[in-house]
């Protein structure tokens, strides 16, 4: 009788070769019958989970230890960088809502129902008169960009003045407030004309010559009337907010209230009127 095969070789090729057949064994059964292999399959992936982890948790140990050995003096140093990159955040969010404050600005020039025709010119009040008694300032546009004297400034709210002086890129405009300024203006309730004059006090304006029977109410808005053709007509001026009238004078006192931004206005509408163009020589340069 002939040995088995099998007894000739060393133990180690036997059970190379006993597990080869088994493997082919179980890939056969899995690929004819899956349903039968896959419990088997789901109780070794289970049973495996525990080793994955144990073989995993160096690693992890090495992060752990290497997250807690950081030096204070590197802490630190984050801690600084992160500061500083908060900083400058906060830096460009100023900014930021600074220019979208100046964008509704100029959108609030541009959309302001007072301009109702003529051409405009936006401008940047870029100073104030050096004589501290004088209510003037000065904007970024001159006679390079086509303005000249006489010409009327104001904003989204109403009428701020009178430009006066004209350089080549630069301008002085009077404000209403000023004590030599002065225009006629018109009561849009009553439709009565009177006299505007600058008291030196960018809140307060005065209404002269105004008789004490004058029918007037805190709240009336002032208009210009466009006389004298200093002012075009039609612009708001400002609200009457103080009536007092004296029973031993002849004119009342009345305070009104400037519509413009006198004292903190940062841009500023230019007008262009044709009959006072005709009368500047350079104005159509």
């Amino acid at each position: 009788m002939q040995p088995n095969i099998f007894s000739r070789q060393p133990p180690s090729f036997r059970s190379f070769i006993i597990a080869v057949i088994t493997c082919l064994l179980v890939l056969f059964f899995d690929w004819r019958m899956p349903h039968v292999v896959k419990p088997a399959r789901d109780v070794l992936y289970a049973a495996y989970n525990p080793i994955y982890a144990l073989a995993s948790y160096p690693v992890m140990s090495r992060e752990w230890l290497n997250q807690q050995t950081k030096s204070e003096e590197q802490l630190r140093r984050e801690n600084t960088a992160m500061h500083a990159e908060l900083l400058q955040a906060q830096v460009r969010l100023q900014k930021l809502s600074e220019l979208s404050a100046e964008n509704a600005r100029l959108r609030g020039l541009l959309d302001t129902p007072l301009i109702i025709d003529g051409r405009m010119e936006i401008a940047e009040v870029i100073g104030t008169d050096v004589d501290p008694l004088r209510h003037i300032i000065v904007i970024n546009r001159g006679k390079a960009d086509r303005l000249y004297q006489g010409q009327t400034v104001l904003d989204d709210h109403g009428i701020m003045g009178q430009i006066i002086n004209v350089y080549p890129h630069s301008a002085r405009v009077l404000l209403l407030s000023d004590k030599e300024s002065s225009l006629s203006i018109r009561i849009e309730r009553t439709g009565m004309r009177a006299i505007v004059s600058g008291t030196g006090d960018s809140g307060i304006l005065q209404m002269q010559y105004v008789p004490t029977s004058a029918d007037l109410v805190v709240g009336d808005r002032v208009y210009s009337s466009g006389l004298g053709e200093h002012f075009p007509a039609g612009y708001l001026v400002g609200t009457v907010s103080k009536i007092q009238r004296h029973n031993s004078g002849e004119f009342a006192q009345i305070d009104v209230t400037p519509a413009g931004q006198l004292a903190g206005g940062h841009y500023v509408v230019v007008l262009f009127s044709d009959s006072l163009a005709k009368e500047q020589p350079y104005a159509s340069r």
